[in-house]
């Protein structure tokens, strides 16, 4: 009955040392250095390892600093003991068992061999000093050699409570192995045995459940911080395609100032500050040179900066509320070309969390600024094309055109001079005109003053007709039909002695707008272009292979009698993607024809 109270007793007094020491190692968790046992983190090289332990951390300080905090908790726990028959019952081991199942074999043998060395220094504990030095020390060994079993478990809390209290048998074991006199280590070990097995094992498993509670609450505060992030690159997605200027950066910083919950936000470029949003905003105004040296070093190395305190971030003025921030360079073409700035009111308050946050917004800013130059590369390209096309109009036809007016000026002068008037017109389309997008009407209006000038060299023999649907309406790119109507009257009208019909369409078609030109000509196979085009050829193609695709294709036509139809092609890609299409029916005459999806390409201007 005595010795079931005296084991009563112990346990209580066990649990009591167990809750001490689940208390300082949460609390110890909160620091950086002792946080890493809780938070393994990756390098790049092992990052494709999951799971992964910290058995095979490169940093020394990772292991030496988590090691003597282990080891000095295990010695809190030897002078916390119970004496019980000249020895101690204690919670030694809790300590430096969690520290070899987290850290591995390094952490578990270094924080035994500090806890265990003071047990046997001290002139405590009687007859089983050494025998609980060296049962500190391979506990510390145990939990290591268990780490990567431990970190592959599904159910680590219970793995805990089995691993612990196996350490503490082994630790009975030991006692009885070497503790001497042999009848006074085994009248010890009936008593403490159950009372240490179970509540050290206990302890072990509570702690590993805290760290893992602590685990889980930074896992969903970096998930909440993932969604803030995807709300940001979802909303700043259209705002950034122009680039980075005033009204961007403003925009861009009033988001994230809005779903990330912080003191302020600015954004700079290399000299001047864009935009402040938030407090401070008084004295941080947009448009000033930048204040703070912080920002001018970010700009210099092109590496993100934290400033932990008010002295760091650099404000001069008086009153200041931000305390605290992070500043991460913003990069196009890995030049840096601005700095995004996130600001706390709390001294302190960046975080490593907040730190790599900042960087992922920094990254998807730069990715989107990086997309704005790109389609401004693909808008100067577009243009390109244009001018390439409007650079292949027919010497020719400019001749021809002359010489038919010549003709006129005497004969007929009031002919002569309408014909001049749709030259001109017809030029100052070809030529001035820097639209990417344009009305359809616009286009057939060029398509007449060059049918206009045709109309007068072929008389009778060209019959031109419209059929454009009313209330059709689409921009489309310029010179889209020119070519098209030219090559029906070179190829497929002049070649008849008796001329024939050309027929201009245009109607709304159930995936969006249908315009056509068809000739009564005898087609492709009558002329110098050769066949009648592949519908093969209308496959979509990617940039890269753009330019020999047209190179072949153009190569299969004569380069002077047709005008650019992969060029037409490559241009429908370009604004509308692949859902446009450029096909032809030979059957009777040649039927090109030209279909405009629904969902338009955009509509630009002029420059």
């Amino acid at each position: 009955m005595l010795e079931d109270r005296l084991t009563a007793q112990i346990l209580v007094a066990l649990v009591q040392q167990m809750g001490l020491i689940i208390v300082v190692a949460l609390l110890l968790s909160r620091i950086p250095a002792f946080a890493r046992l809780v938070r393994p983190e990756r390098s790049e090289q092992d990052a494709s390892q999951f799971p992964s332990t910290n058995s095979h951390l490169n940093d020394p300080m990772a292991i030496l600093i988590p090691s003597l905090a282990l080891g000095c908790l295990g010695i809190v726990g030897t002078y916390t003991g119970v004496p019980v028959q000249g020895a101690l019952a204690n919670a030694r081991m809790i300590p430096i068992f969690v520290g070899g199942l987290l850290g591995g074999p390094a952490v578990g043998i270094l924080s035994g061999l500090i806890a265990g060395t003071h047990r046997w220094l001290i002139d405590i504990g009687g007859f089983t000093a050494i025998a609980c030095m060296i049962s500190t020390l391979a506990e510390g060994i145990l939990g290591g050699l268990l780490s990567p079993r431990f970190h592959a478990s599904g159910r680590k809390a219970r793995f805990a409570l089995a691993a612990g209290a196996s350490a503490e048998v082994l630790q009975m074991l030991i006692i009885l192995a070497i503790a001497r006199p042999f009848s006074e280590a085994v009248s010890l070990v009936s008593v403490i045995s159950i009372p240490m097995i179970v509540a050290n094992g206990l302890g072990v498993s509570l702690i590993i459940v805290g760290f893992e509670n602590l685990l889980n609450e930074g896992e969903r505060r970096a998930a909440r911080l993932a969604q803030q992030v995807l709300r940001v690159a979802d909303k700043t997605v259209t705002v950034l395609r122009q680039g980075l200027d005033n009204k961007s950066a403003a925009q861009t910083a009033q988001i994230i100032h809005k779903e990330m919950g912080l003191a302020a936000v600015a954004v700079t470029d290399t000299e001047r500050i864009l935009v402040h949003v938030g407090l401070g905003s008084d004295h941080h105004e947009a448009g000033s040179s930048l204040m703070t040296r912080l920002t001018r070093e970010v700009l210099e190395s092109g590496k993100p900066r934290i400033a932990v305190n008010a002295d760091e971030i650099g404000c001069r003025h008086q009153g200041c509320p931000l305390k605290s921030a992070v500043i991460v360079p913003l990069l196009r073409d890995h030049a840096c070309i601005g700095t995004l700035k996130l600001y706390r009111t709390g001294a302190g308050h960046i975080g490593r969390t907040e730190a790599e946050t900042a960087q992922g917004l920094a990254g998807l800013i730069s990715a989107q600024l990086e997309l704005s130059r790109i389609e401004e590369q693909k808008k100067q390209l577009r243009r390109a094309e244009l001018h390439a096309l409007q650079a292949q109009i027919n010497p020719h036809f400019l001749f021809n055109a002359i010489n038919t007016i010549v003709s006129l000026v005497r004969s007929n002068p009031q002919k002569g001079r309408e014909l001049l008037v749709a030259l001109a017109s017809f030029y100052r389309s070809s030529l001035h005109s820097n639209a990417l997008m344009i009305p359809l009407e616009q286009e057939l209006q060029h398509v007449r003053s060059y049918l206009q000038i045709e109309s007068a060299r072929f008389g009778e023999r060209l019959v031109v007709r419209y059929q454009i649907e009313d209330g059709v309406n689409v921009m489309i790119p310029p010179l889209l039909l020119q070519p098209l109507v030219e090559n029906a009257v070179l190829h497929g009208i002049l070649p008849l002695p008796s001329g024939g019909r050309i027929t201009i369409g245009a109607k709304s078609h159930p995936l969006g707008t249908e315009l056509w030109v068809h000739d009564e000509g005898k087609g492709f196979d009558s002329s110098p272009a050769g066949s009648c085009p592949d519908p093969e050829d209308e496959m979509e193609f990617d940039n890269e292979d753009r330019t020999s695709r047209n190179t072949d294709f153009q190569q299969k036509k004569s380069n002077k009698d047709s005008i650019g139809l992969s060029n037409i092609r490559a241009r429908l890609w370009s604004a509308y993607g692949p859902a446009a299409s450029l096909s032809f029916d030979c059957a009777q005459g040649t039927f090109a024809r030209i279909l405009i999806p629904k969902k338009e390409g955009k509509e630009e201007g002029t420059e």
